[in-house]
């Protein structure tokens, strides 16, 4: 139930590119002001300048605007600015909901039921200080209330908010029960943990969004803005009642997020967009540790997702020597992070015999940063455990790295057996296939509630448009894996072509010129526990 991304797959209950960007750049000259509202369709928002202009600019040129309209009467929008033959001093945009969500980063505007959630940093405008104003109408509110402009800012009803000492809840209308229950009950859990190991010194009210209205393909998201509100988003109707392998996902979901109130978002990341791996590995492992830790989740469940990071993190490093950028996008920021922190806590309780672990390292990077000038690798790395785990993963000839990996975790207690998984498999043979068929650009594939979809576009000969699977040499890629790898590895070993079934009733020959190699994956089967105190 998510996109795997070719040469980063990603598991499936952690894939939701958890986005934790960087604050938006500080502005100046002109001043602004921006008012937004509910309007059938999506949000009106209105601009008023300090003087007229002919063009005005938006400041984050990474926000998809395509189906902006401009209600205006003689401008337009194009390539990320306004623009009109006579001078303006004021102009409107109805915002409509954003029509997809695959890559790292904010949607302008997503729907929560009736109401939306509309991004701050969408509407600043370049060299101009601006704040942002929602305009509830009766019946509505807008969550936060202010420093709208910072992140993001709820707009809808009143009735599908819910207040809390300390926090507030809005949960759109279509979410169920279950899954409302879920992100409700960890978000508080999380918040209860990270307060009481981290520090309750929040510089905001942190709000939780939750809405099964994404547009897709992605089937879930999250992200944290610095408004201080998590902005969670699930699709399709698959989510209604999670099986409970599904839901202890979830669990670890809305723990990751909200650790980024703690890491991301109160104070400056200067390594945010350099190395993100930092601050990402540090909130998927962090949530993981705490949900095991108040029985949220179970150790076994950890044991799978750290194995699964761990191989996602091996699969993309290879025996390569460290390339920064292999770690700045895709499931490899995640993937390699929550290695680097589980080293990082291994190393800490081991150094201590048990009196320290990865939560105290933390506490004491953040408070340094909350100091400061903010935090960054280089205060990770000032600390002996931290500097070990990063040590062992970036720096030194990347052909010994993974005997290096294997050797340091057996002898912190952990034990590792090769031993692919279904997951491995199917994203081995896959992979594989789309890399004999396709040209240019990443490619990949998603498992949906209907079963795994290519995610191939116009750039893979027979393989093109995103077809939804049946079968792969007679097997479901989506229950019978395995046995799929291993018949489209003796198809491709006889250079044969492989042959795809799909839901739509199509057959279709791909060519497989190349052997197919089986994936090399670790499975951890014994470990020291993550579970560690509370307070």
């Amino acid at each position: 139930m998510s996109k795997t991304i070719l040469r980063a797959a990603a598991a499936m209950a952690t894939v939701a590119a958890m986005t934790c960007a960087a604050a938006a750049p500080a502005q100046a000259q002109q001043a602004a002001t921006v008012e937004a509202r509910s309007a059938p369709g999506g949000a009106a928002v209105t601009w008023r300048l300090a003087a007229p202009t002919t063009r005005v600019a938006f400041l984050n040129q990474n926000i998809v605007r395509t189906e902006w309209i401009v209600t205006t009467p003689g401008l337009t929008l194009t390539d990320g600015a306004v623009e009109g033959e006579a001078p303006f001093q004021s102009f409107e945009i109805l915002i409509t909901p954003d029509t997809t969500e695959r890559d790292r980063g904010y949607l302008a505007l997503a729907q929560i039921g009736s109401g939306s959630i509309l991004y701050g940093p969408a509407v600043a405008l370049r060299g101009m200080d601006a704040e942002l104003t929602a305009r509830p109408a009766a019946g509505e509110t807008a969550l936060p209330m202010s420093k709208a402009e910072k992140g993001s800012v709820y707009l809808g009803p009143q009735s599908q908010v819910e207040t809390y000492p300390g926090a507030r809840l809005a949960i759109g209308e279509t979410v169920s029960p279950t899954l409302a229950g879920i992100m409700r009950d960890g978000f508080f859990a999380a918040q209860a943990f990270f307060g009481a190991r981290l520090g309750r010194d929040l510089p905001y009210e942190p709000v939780l969004l939750v809405t099964t209205d994404s547009p897709g393909p992605v089937d879930f998201r999250g992200d944290v803005s610095d408004s201080g509100v998590i902005s969670t988003r699930f699709h399709g109707a698959a989510w209604d009642e999670p099986p409970a392998h599904v839901a202890a996902g979830l669990a670890t979901f809305v723990w990751h997020e909200t650790f980024h109130l703690w890491n991301g978002h109160r104070l400056k990341n200067r390594d945010g967009e350099a190395a993100p791996w930092l601050h990402e590995g540090a909130a998927e492992y962090g949530a993981w540790a705490a949900a095991v830790s108040t029985g949220a989740v179970t150790e076994t469940a950890a044991h799978e997702a750290l194995s699964q990071r761990l191989n996602g993190c091996r699969k993309t490093l290879g025996d390569r020597d460290y390339d920064p950028a292999r770690l700045r996008s895709g499931s490899a920021v995640y993937d390699c992070g929550t290695v680097v922190q589980w080293l990082a806590d291994l190393e800490t309780r081991h150094a201590s015999s048990g009196a320290r672990d990865v939560f105290d390292l933390w506490k004491e990077v953040l408070d340094q940063g909350m100091a400061g000038d903010g935090y960054g690798v280089a205060e990770f790395r000032g600390r002996p455990e931290g500097e070990r785990a990063v040590a062992l993963l970036m720096d030194g000839p990347g052909a010994t790295r993974w005997d290096g990996v294997a050797a340091r975790l057996a002898a912190l207690g952990v034990t590792l057996e090769e031993k692919p998984s279904p997951d491995e498999y199917r994203a081995a043979a896959l992979f594989h296939l789309n890399g004999e068929n396709c040209t240019g650009g990443s490619t990949g594939f998603y498992r949906t509630e209907k079963g795994v979809r290519l995610d191939t576009g116009d750039k893979c000969g027979v393989l093109s448009g995103d077809p939804l699977l049946a079968k792969v040499e007679g097997h479901d890629p989506m229950t019978d894996a395995t046995a799929m790898f291993f018949a489209v590895q003796a198809r491709c070993g006889a250079a044969s072509p492989v042959r795809y079934s799909t839901q739509e009733g199509r057959t279709i020959e791909a060519k497989c010129d190349r052997p197919l190699i089986a994936p090399r994956a670790w499975s951890v089967t014994g470990a020291p526990a993550l579970a560690t105190r509370i307070q």
